[in-house]
């Protein structure tokens, strides 16, 4: 195969893989732009910076040996200069920055531990650029002296070192500006220093106390070389005492003289600031080689620093030049003039107060250029084969133009706010966010055609070697004459001569690298210092050199331009703009520019190193979307829900609010946003209504299931006013059962017991007062019904409530029985009542003695609606046994439920399975409906045949505890409990009278069998039932009633011996009928309690508690 073959078919090769990787491309693009506003980078980029491996040596060849080492070693001095340069632009800047206590899960020391290996590292930079400072210096003086071509060689090696020195500056001003890098360097400093006088610490840590010696000798050195904040001038040190030759000093004279010329030619403001430090640098470093301070030199600066009074450092950390400089020459404050200072202080002001006045100008004029550039950029990229010429090199350079220009305004309005320490004002928040969405426009754009504007560059680039090969053969034509003349003119015109031969060299025989531009940069800055060339035809190879310069770099330009970072370090005006874009929806477009350029401006993450960049990152994305969620989704949710609501109810009161028109254009704006994406999340606004409306309308149609047709009407008005896709619920549309719910009284079980009354026979509750003309009540079948809606598994979670409900009221009773006054009552009690079955084994507790105590304890005080403490252990008592009560019934319920789902099987003993018999006769396509049938069956069977304990529970939970010797004081609960039935005998007489009566206030109750269940189950939890037993309570009861009604009826049989006599036997008789009939009602009442709370204490009386469980731990 000969050369012309093999050439055409690598051609045809490379064009069918750019022809795919375009239709990759696109298809991703258009994807990706039809669900998001703004879309992500592409799967295949193409990087147009070149790289190579080869040395600078190898491609600079010619036979002038002596020029070609002076450019050979000065390239390698400037290429190492500019390697430090992105070093510390790439490694050391952002790491720095980037360290604070957000998003960090770990202690500070941990942090700091984890930084301490990179501050090592910035150790060692530090090191290496001292050291190639010094070389370098000593190297440009070294040619200064003996060669002729150093006029062209010096100032572009200076500018280069500027722009290392202006990177150092940065460092220190970073490191300065980060006080939490700081403080947690302090706090880890002195944990390391206090350990060493800690040698329990060390031997509990098994360090050796000369390992951690090391260590704080390591850190003290870090802290000294960083810390110190000494990175640049310590890099100067060594040449202050160095002797250099005055015409190193006169050049770098010249070149700060022509500083301020060339400084803000650029529209790049971050390289322009970097630049002025840079220049700064240069003035410090010509302070330590000539040992004076040039004023001249200083006030030249001083009036740049008039055009730049601040200028951006890195990221968001901008300084004053003037200032920074100032601190950097030896009494620098002393050598210049105040009022210049005040005139630079006033023209910050200045300059911030022109930029927020023309600010909504300058935001119009940018979005109708950009605009039109990008428009400009569609055209073009459809073409077939685009012009590639000076035109398509200046439409390039103004799209760049046009991003460096709207990042400035954004950068510039940032960092004056935060040195003069001005805060921002609302409408200065929502330009930026304007520019910003500019700014993401043009990133779209060139993100979307980014393979058609590497084509392009690259065509560009060959475009303008190749005038360079033409011009530079026309130049080298006219030169060649004049090589054989003797003079040293002539040697410094053969070493022009032979600089542009390399300058051709190097751009024709391989890849444009980094290195191959520094030496073909050399090369011309010495053509264009000799000035032996023609001027007509050297002018144009530097122009284009410059532009041949700015399209190599156009790549890395542009992500410059792009970067959004200054939103995450000032990310506080999210919340404000996000507000402000809420109430006006109109912009909701604005969001996925907002988005995005907040995910971009996280890149520098992966940089840091105090903790995983993933980490950062995640707690980043959280911390946006917690924001996104409270200023737009969550009021949005709300709105939506409120419109509705007002919509369905409209017909209730007509007014303007109730038909909130205005309201719903707007919102449809948020709405109808198309999904965008942040890191790995797609957000989609529709959807997010969608599913908080389904989630609303499901539950509040579980509990209250009469409101359906409210709910499916509003989801009507959803789908007709928003476009809104809500799903149907899919819950019966019609219900007989509108009582209480379960849900509901689970979740207030402290309400539920206290103001509904229990009835044990019937197992219902009754509300004991409401306002209403009925009393609500609940019964198994509300329950049953509850259910049915919610499902069995709710059973558990109200067992835990009442748990959970005891627990509370437990600790209250406890407190009861520990009271002094209570306990010294009981105690005495108890040793009468002893003393007395000492005497008499057939002893009984005296009712006299319980009616004593009910009276008495009234003296220890009573409440505001007139409630003693025994009436305040009763309502207590009454609610334990209420939220018992409340189990049972749930229990009880559940089974009612499972019967009716079970009575669809025909015999409950001998169940046949489906499965079996569906294997037995092969029928394979119905074994799943099978399997599934049996496993219903099997749930309904164990459902009904359940025989979980919920009261076995409760009691052995408690139980324990309450038996244990910590809680002794509980033991004395037995002897109360006569002087309680007392009590409760006499509020439910009292509540029961009150039932004849119309006008009657207060409590009005026929039934409150609560208390004889929580008296019931506090015995089984003391294990008192037998202690109770032998007080022989209600046996007293009833032989006082029966002797009371004794004398009753004795007296009855007195007759009268006179008029007089009959008449007061009148009164007598009806006093004595009134007598029996109250003391018959009490005993009544007290038979009841009596059956009761034999009836209760059966609920505990099967029930294992460990029969084994001593009474006393």
């Amino acid at each position: 195969m000969n050369a012309d073959t093999c050439g055409t078919s690598q051609k045809l090769v490379l064009k069918r893989t750019a022809d795919l990787t375009n239709i990759i491309q696109q298809r991703f693009l258009v994807s990706a732009s039809s669900s998001s506003g703004v879309t992500g980078s592409a799967p295949l980029q193409v990087e147009v910076q070149c790289h190579e491996t080869a040395a600078i040596g190898d491609y600079v060849r010619t036979e002038n040996e002596a020029f070609g080492k002076i450019v050979v070693g000065v390239s390698v001095l400037v290429s190492e200069v500019k390697a430090l340069s992105g070093e510390a632009k790439i490694r050391f800047l952002d790491p720095v920055l980037l360290y604070s206590e957000d998003f960090v899960e770990v202690a500070p020391a941990v942090s700091t531990g984890k930084f301490v290996s990179f501050l090592q590292e910035l150790v060692t930079y530090k090191a290496r650029c001292k050291e190639v400072i010094d070389v370098f210096i000593k190297q440009l003086d070294a040619l200064v002296e003996h060669s002729e071509s150093a006029s062209g060689i010096v100032p572009y090696a200076l500018a280069s070192l500027s722009e290392l020195l202006s990177c150092l500056i940065a460092l220190d001003v970073v490191t300065k500006a980060n006080n939490v890098l700081r403080d947690h360097w302090i706090s880890y400093r002195s944990s390391v220093d206090g350990g060493l006088q800690n040698a329990g610490l060390l031997n509990r840590l098994q360090f050796a106390r000369v390992e951690l010696q090391e260590l704080s000798t390591f850190l003290g050195e870090i802290d000294k070389e960083i810390f110190a904040g000494r990175i640049f001038p310590d890099c100067l040190d060594t040449l202050s005492s160095r002797a250099i030759g005055k015409k190193i000093v006169v050049h770098l004279t010249s070149f700060l003289h022509t500083a301020g010329t060339e400084n803000g030619q650029t529209p790049d403001a971050a390289k322009n600031g970097l630049r002025l430090l840079g220049t700064g640098g240069l003035l410090v470093l010509h302070t330590a080689l000539s040992r004076t301070v040039d004023k001249r030199l200083l006030r030249n600066f001083l009036d740049l620093c008039k055009m730049h009074p601040i200028v951006p450092v890195w990221r968001n950390i901008a300084v004053a030049p003037a200032d920074t400089i100032l601190a950097l020459i030896p009494d620098g404050s002393k050598q210049v003039d105040k009022k210049q200072l005040q005139i630079i202080h006033v023209a910050k002001e200045g300059i911030l107060q022109a930029r927020l006045t023309g600010l909504q100008r300058d935001t119009v004029v940018l979005r109708t250029d950009v605009n039109s550039w990008v428009a400009r950029l569609e055209e073009i990229s459809s073409e077939a084969e685009p012009e590639v010429g000076d035109n398509m090199v200046e439409f390039l350079r103004l799209g760049l133009r046009l991003a460096r220009k709207t990042q400035d305004t954004i950068v510039q309005i940032f960092h004056f706010h935060s040195v003069l320490l001005k805060p921002i004002s609302k409408a200065t928040v929502m330009q930026l966010g304007e520019l910003l969405e500019i700014l993401m426009v043009n990133w779209e754009a060139l993100n979307r055609h980014a393979l058609f504007v590497c084509q392009v560059t690259h065509r560009v680039v060959s475009s303008i070697v190749s005038r360079f090969q033409s011009a530079c053969q026309s130049i080298e034509k006219r030169l060649t004459t004049d090589e054989k003349r003797g003079s040293s003119a002539m040697l410094y015109q053969l070493d022009a001569l032979t600089s542009l031969r390399i300058f051709r060299q190097v751009l024709s025989t391989g890849p444009l690298s980094e290195d191959r531009m520094i030496v073909a940069r050399l090369c011309l800055g010495i053509c264009m210092a000799a000035k032996k060339f023609p001027a007509d035809q050297l002018a144009p190879v530097a122009h284009h050199f410059a532009i041949l310069k700015e399209i190599r770099w156009l790549q890395q330009s542009f992500d410059t331009a792009f970067d959004t970072s200054i939103f995450y370090w000032n990310r506080r005006i999210l919340r404000p703009y996000l507000e402000s874009v809420y109430q006006n929806p109109v912009q909701a477009t604005k969001l996925p520019s907002l988005l995005a350029a907040l995910e971009l401006g996280a890149s520098s993450f992966r940089t840091a190193r105090h903790e995983d960049s993933q980490v950062l990152v995640k707690k980043y994305q959280d911390e946006i979307m917690e924001e996104l969620e409270t200023c737009i989704l969550r009021p949005l949710c709300k709105d939506v829900e409120t419109s509705l609501r007002l919509l369905v109810h409209s017909h209730l009161s007509i007014t303007e609010r109730s038909l909130p028109e205005k309201q719903n254009e707007d919102l449809r704006h948020l709405i109808s946003q198309a999904p965008f994406k942040f890191f790995d999340t797609f957000i989609d606004i529709r959807k997010h209504l969608e599913r908080y409306l389904d989630r609303t309308f499901y539950d509040l149609t579980t509990v209250a299931l009469h409101d359906w047709k409210t709910y499916d009407e509003m989801r009507s008005l959803a789908s007709h006013l928003y476009g809104l896709n809500v799903l149907q619920a899919h819950l019966p549309c019609q219900t007989l059962e509108q009582g209480a719910d379960i849900l509901e009284i689970m979740r207030n079980i402290g309400m539920f017991v206290s103001a509904y009354a229990y009835n044990l026979n019937n197992q219902v509750f009754v509300e004991r007062t409401s306002n209403n003309k009925y009393l609500n009540t609940i019964g198994i079948r509300h329950i049953a019904n509850s259910l049915r809606t919610h499902g069995i598994g709710v059973v558990n979670t109200t067992i835990n409530q009442t748990y959970q409900f005891l627990r509370k009221r437990f600790n209250l009773f406890s407190q009861f029985m520990f009271d002094e006054q209570i306990k010294s009552r009981l105690v005495k009690d108890i040793r009468l009542f002893k003393e007395a079955k000492q005497n008499d084994s057939f002893a009984r507790y005296p009712f006299e003695k319980a009616e004593k105590f009910n009276k008495g304890i009234r003296a220890l005080g009573v409440t505001a609606d007139g409630q003693t403490k025994l009436d305040q252990l009763r309502t207590m008592i009454t609610q334990i046994g209420n939220a018992m009560g409340f189990v049972r019934m749930v229990r009880s319920g559940g089974l009612h439920r499972s019967s009716k789902a079970f009575c669809f099987i025909p015999d409950a003993e001998n169940v046949e399975y489906f499965e079996a018999l569906i294997k037995d006769d092969n029928y394979a396509s119905s074994l799943s409906a099978a399997i599934a049938l049996d496993e219903v069956v099997t749930s309904s069977t164990k459902n009904s045949s359940d025989g979980m304990d919920f009261f076995k529970l409760l009691l052995n939970v408690f139980a324990t505890e309450f038996r244990n010797q910590k809680n002794h004081h509980l033991q004395n609960f037995y002897i109360i409990i006569p002087p309680l039935m007392v009590n409760f005998v006499e509020h439910s007489v009292t509540c029961k009278e009150r039932i004849q009566k119309k006008t009657s206030t207060g409590e009005v109750l026929f039934t409150d069998d609560g208390f004889a269940m929580g008296m019931a189950y506090i015995m089984a939890l003391l294990d008192q039932t037998l202690l109770f037993d032998s007080l022989s309570w209600f046996e007293s009861v009833r032989e006082k009633f029966r002797k009371e009604q004794a004398v009753v009826v004795e007296s009855a049989k007195a007759q009268p011996n006179g008029r007089s006599d009959a008449e007061n036997d009148e009164k007598l008789r009806q006093a004595l009928k009134l007598t029996s009939r109250r003391l018959d009602l009490y005993a009544r009442e007290f038979d009841l309690l009596f059956h009761l709370f034999s009836s209760a204490k059966i609920f505990f009386s099967n029930t294992s508690t460990a029969q084994n469980m001593p009474s006393k731990a």
